[in-house]
This record gives C-alpha cells, sequence and structure tokens, in this order.
C-alpha cells in the first residue's frame, strides 16, 4: 500500500460572505489536528478558476516541513509590534538559523483595511531577516473596506496579521513583478501622513499629479481621477532601478492623495502607467522566476495577485491566471486569492509591503 504523507499544513482562503467565527470552527472540524491559517480576501482562485464567493485548501503534505503559525493583534494601533510578535510566534518553535540545504518561507497576511501592512511587514522582518523567503498578502473584504478577517490557531480574529513560517528540505521561492512603467518624472515627497500623500515638492500631490498628466496628453478631474489612477499609479524608485507601486484610490481635501499604503516623507515618487498586456506579462514573468529559482520539481504554488489588477483585467484575468498555471507546469496545482497590497522582495531590495503586484510562492518537491 502507498505511503501517504501526513498533512503538515493547510493555507485556506476565503472571500468574505461568511460568518468568520463560523468558517473557522468548520474548516477546523474538517482538518482535525492540522496546523491552518488564512484570511477572508476579495476573490480565491483554483488554478484558472476565479471565484468572487468561496473557498480554496492547499493542503502541504510532509513527513519533515516545519510550520509554526504566529497571530497578533491590534495593527491599527501599532502595526510594526503587531508584525513583530506574529513573526516571533510563528517562528517560536524554529531553530534560529535555517539548516544546511533547508529552505525557510514566511507567509504575512495583514488586516490590510484597518492599519498600516507596510509598518506590519517591516516588523515581520526585523524578526525573520532578509535572507529568507517572503509572501503574503494583505486580507480585504468585496471592496467594501470594512471588516476583514484573519484565521489562525482556528479561530477568526480581525485587526490583525497571521504570519506562517515554513522551513523544508525542498527549495522554496518566489517571483514578484507588477507590469507597470514609468509615465512621469520623479517628484519629491516633502508632505505625507501614513497612506496620504500630501505634498509632491510643496505643491498639493493632486495638482502635480494633474501637471503630470497634461504633460502628456492627458485631462483628469477629480470626478474621474479613480478611474485614470488604476491604470497610472504611483511608483517609489527603489535603487535597483525597480520601482514599487503605491494605489492611490481617491482625492482627499484638501488636494491629497490616499493610496493603499504609506508613502514615506522624503522619499522619490513618479506616476506609473500599466495595461492588460503589461500585467499579463508581469505574471508570466513572476512565475518563470519562481520556478527558476526552484530549480526542481515544484509541488505547488501560492498566489498572492492585488484586487485592482483583476479589475483592470477584467474578463482577460483569466489570461492571467492561466499565465501562472502554463509558467509554473501544467500538472503544478495552484491557488491563490485577489489580495489588498502584497508582500515581497522586489528584485535586489528588502521585504516590503506592494500594490497592484504578482507575487508567486513555489514551493519544491
Amino acid at each position: 500500500m502507498e505511503h501517504v504523507a501526513r498533512p503538515a499544513f493547510a493555507l485556506v482562503l476565503s472571500t468574505d460572505q461568511y460568518d468568520a467565527d463560523a468558517l473557522a470552527a468548520a474548516v477546523t472540524s474538517q482538518l482535525p489536528g492540522v496546523p491552518w491559517a488564512g484570511c477572508c480576501t476579495a476573490g480565491v482562485f483554483a488554478g484558472s478558476r476565479l471565484l468572487r464567493q468561496g473557498l480554496v485548501v492547499g493542503l502541504v503534505t510532509s513527513e519533515t516541513v516545519r510550520v509554526g503559525v504566529g497571530v497578533a493583534q491590534p495593527v491599527s494601533q501599532d502595526g510594526r509590534r503587531a508584525g513583530v510578535l506574529a513573526a516571533s510566534r510563528a517562528l517560536e518553535k524554529f531553530p534560529s538559523s535555517v539548516a544546511p540545504g533547508w529552505s525557510r518561507a514566511l507567509i504575512v497576511l495583514p488586516d490590510a483595511v484597518t492599519g498600516n501592512a507596510a509598518d506590519v511587514v517591516r516588523g515581520a522582518v526585523e524578526v525573520g531577516g532578509t535572507g529568507v523567503v517572503w509572501a503574503g498578502g494583505g486580507a480585504g473584504d468585496n471592496l467594501r473596506f470594512v471588516r476583514t478577517a484573519q484565521f489562525a490557531g482556528g479561530s477568526a480574529y480581525s485587526d490583525s496579521v497571521v504570519v506562517v513560517a515554513i522551513d523544508s528540505p525542498a527549495r522554496m521561492a518566489t517571483g514578484i513583478r507588477h507590469g507597470f512603467r514609468p509615465y512621469g518624472p520623479p517628484t519629491m515627497v516633502t508632505r505625507a501622513e501614513g497612506t496620504v500623500l500630501a505634498e509632491l515638492e510643496y505643491e498639493g500631490a493632486f495638482s502635480v499629479y494633474q501637471r503630470t498628466a497634461r504633460a502628456r496628453g492627458d485631462q483628469v478631474n477629480i470626478d474621474g481621477f479613480a478611474t485614470f489612477a488604476m491604470t497610472h499609479p504611483l511608483g517609489i524608485p527603489q535603487a535597483d532601478g525597480e520601482h514599487v507601486i503605491r494605489d492611490p484610490l481617491r482625492v482627499v481635501s484638501p488636494g491629497g492623495l490616499y493610496c493603499v499604503g504609506e508613502v514615506p516623507d522624503g522619499c522619490l515618487i513618479r506616476v506609473m502607467e500599466g495595461d492588460p498586456i503589461g500585467l499579463v506579462g508581469a505574471a508570466r514573468e513572476a512565475a518563470t522566476t519562481a520556478r527558476e529559482a526552484v530549480a526542481g520539481p515544484i509541488a505547488g504554488a501560492f498566489v498572492f495577485d492585488c484586487i485592482s489588477r483583476c479589475m483592470m483585467l477584467g474578463d482577460t484575468v483569466r489570461d492571467e491566471l492561466t499565465t501562472f498555471e502554463s509558467e509554473l507546469g501544467e500538472s503544478v496545482p495552484v491557488m491563490g486569492c485577489l489580495t489588498f497590497g502584497e508582500v515581497g522582495t522586489l528584485g535586489r531590495g528588502v521585504p516590503q509591503f506592494h500594490n497592484k503586484t504578482a507575487v508567486v510562492l513555489a514551493l519544491g518537491a
């Protein structure tokens, strides 16, 4: 009789239409003794099938993989401390350094509606370090921006962050890409307050954004801002030429831009542009990067894909999901969710919180 490896961990991703406590109890009853964690999001997918209402479960089976789950709250009051505590609890029983030949991955699932998710990620990285694989994404609802759920230890939480630590003798790797390119010149952030970009070079941020668009022949008013900004987000230039994307959602009085994720005071920022072809190309690059870094058979993959990418792609979102599958390998099981911001290491940088980005975590067999 063929031996079946034990279930070591389950990642559970749901949409937000369910009672979170009842869902946690139901999942726990169906996965007795199996450590599991997850969150609610704006959509979930298995392969190329996207559900705007539903649940996906990914089961990792192994006799050797080590898994730890940590949760901390409230992220709304001190996101960095919550990140530190959740990562510390996830890694509590782990060796301080990764065993030779082994690979360590940390999946961060913060509430992206109530707090500063970028600060949460900084706290987790402070504990987990930069020399490991980072992935994850912000828990969200179906764009109501009201309440999200995070799951850990068989219970449901909100205003929290869940961190999953995985040590495996097989290689794990991520690929992360967004597909946006520069549209306007770099400008200096002269005033930012958390997730509100107030001023660029001592002018109201929206006025500078408008002028940038006008220089390219595009007219943007407040009423049409959200639609235009969907394809023209902001990018924070990195030392290696990459850009971390910030998604400006709306104009706030007196002329600032409210973004998904903080914009650091004093940094450079520029308006970016993107289109469906670039987004699907980025999905291909992310999946290819993860596959090539594993450099061997892949047992499965978790994908964290921004909800705003889905909104840009519309009916062609299936092209993106199919791309993840085809680039990782037709026989590789792929599951994921539509996140409110993503976690990963872009280029040669440090792990950060991103917007409008696709993160592929490939698990070696």
